[in-house]
């Protein structure tokens, strides 16, 4: 363990915050769980949270719109600027997506307590939003019903445990919202400390002195190798079209998709979007006026690509217009080219349906007409061919063509021959019937005759001789 020291670090954790109920038409309570002493995501502790609980208290809720307000919640947005009188750099908060300030933790001791959340022990605070003044944010945490939030620290006093810096003592500047494409995670890895982030900026800016004192030898020009300028130019507030305010522009501009809007008080600002994807800008005095073509500009714009605080790389926005036409006209004729193969696939898919259609119906057939052969095949009595015509009438109609098992195997052949064997066998039992009758009908005496001479002579001859009256 290494010796306490003594520093102005600055720290941001991350924390929850939740709607709790409407104060009037003015305000919103919510409560946050600010802080704990586990080692967060950083390799930060935080320590003695009791002694530091009322740092908790009269302190600022802040959030960062971006996108002309339509995403709500970023990270702590701030820019360097350099103090014209003392040279030296501060974090200001003008810039048009920094933090902003929309709610406040009131000086009542009240408002912050410790509690134990599943096993871990917080700094819970209460706060209120200015409503009137935030209400997209309050929107966004109705909707989601909590919101991430970092919690802006200025660390006085830490020491180094292995890996861990264990903050002892620490002044507490703010919470801010995060929105939903900000990761804690993120944020975390991406938060330094002011003194750092200065160093960074200092070093920054004398390396691009050098470079502009090396083109001034090189060309023989004079250039000043004094601190930059700061920016004395006014930058105008814009505010961002909506995605309805953008349709309505869009049929203004034949020829090209309206990507983009804002007002300022020079007038509305059109960022257009070429049917090539070449971008254009054009600039209207209202939304009522008639769009001039001539005065479409066309422009170079540029994709940032960041990786991260130091690294973004810029690529021209027809580089990828390019690419996602390429990637579209490989699309459209993959999926042209897969619609033709599926077509054929069903084409041929019918047309072996049908002919497995016709081969089943004759296949029925066929089998009707052989199981009636083998039933006739050793009997005098034929069964006539005309019980298989209702039989034929309903192979035709298709009722035996889709019988198939609990497998998937056609059996309409094999339902045909049930059929013609019960209807062979109802007409066999029928000629049977009659023939029993035919044989109980024959004459009595003819019988009695055939009995008593062998059946020499029958009739009335066979009588009289069998009775002694002739010869």
């Amino acid at each position: 363990m290494s010796e306490p020291k003594e520093n102005g670090v600055n720290r941001s954790i991350q924390g929850k915050l939740r709607l709790m109920e409407t104060k009037g038409r003015k305000l919103y309570a919510v409560e946050i769980m600010a802080l704990n002493s586990e080692v967060n995501r950083n390799g930060w502790q935080y320590v003695n949270l009791e002694a530091h609980l009322n740092e908790f208290l009269d302190i600022p809720l802040l959030t960062a719109y971006v996108g002309g307000g339509m995403i709500v919640g970023d990270g702590h947005n701030f820019d360097m600027r350099r103090d014209r009188e003392t040279g030296e750099e501060y974090a200001s908060f003008t810039a048009s997506d920094a933090e902003r300030i929309v709610g406040w933790i009131p000086k009542d001791e009240s408002n912050v307590r410790l509690e134990m959340i599943d096993g871990t022990e917080w700094v819970v605070v209460k706060g209120y939003l200015w409503a009137w003044y935030a209400k997209e944010l309050v929107d966004s945490i109705i909707r989601q019903g909590d919101m991430e939030v970092s919690i802006e620290t200025l660390v006085t006093k830490e020491r180094a445990e292995g890996d861990v810096e264990v903050e002892e003592e620490y002044i507490v500047l703010g919470i801010t919202i995060l929105g939903n494409g900000v990761s804690p995670a993120v944020v975390g890895a991406n938060i330094r400390s002011l003194s750092a982030l200065t160093d960074l900026r200092k070093e920054m800016a004398e390396n691009i002195l050098k470079a502009a004192s090396f083109i001034g030898e090189d060309t023989g020009e004079t250039k000043e190798t004094n601190e930059p300028k700061e920016n004395n130019e006014e930058v105008t507030d814009l505010d961002y079209f909506n995605r309805k305010q953008l349709a309505a522009l869009d049929s203004k501009f034949n020829g090209y998709r309206v990507i983009g809007a804002a007002r300022s008080e020079n007038g509305i600002h059109v960022c257009l979007m070429a049917q090539d994807g070449t971008p254009a800008i054009y600039t209207m005095g209202s939304e009522e006026d008639v769009v001039v073509p001539e005065k479409i500009v066309k422009v170079s714009a540029e994709v940032a690509f960041t990786f991260n605080e130091d690294t973004t790389i810029f690529v021209d926005s027809c580089e990828m217009t390019d690419t996602i036409a390429a990637l579209c006209t490989a699309n459209a004729e993959a999926l042209v080219k897969a619609s033709n193969e599926l077509a054929a696939a069903n084409e041929t898919i019918r047309n072996m349906e049908t002919a497995e259609k016709a081969r089943r119906l004759l296949a029925a057939k066929a089998a009707a007409k052989a199981e009636l052969a083998e039933f006739n095949a050793n009997r005098k009595a034929k069964v006539p061919e005309t019980v298989l015509d209702a039989i034929n009438a309903d192979i035709d109609a298709g009722m035996y063509t889709e019988r198939v098992n609990s497998e998937g195997a056609w059996t309409g052949d094999s339902d045909v021959v049930l059929r013609v064997k019960a209807a062979c066998a109802d007409i066999q039992k029928e000629l049977d019937r009659k023939t029993a009758e035919d044989e109980s009908s024959v004459f009595y005496l003819d019988k009695f005759t055939a009995n008593k001479d062998g059946g020499n002579k029958s009739g009335i001859g066979g009588l009289l001789t069998r009775l002694g009256k002739t010869n």
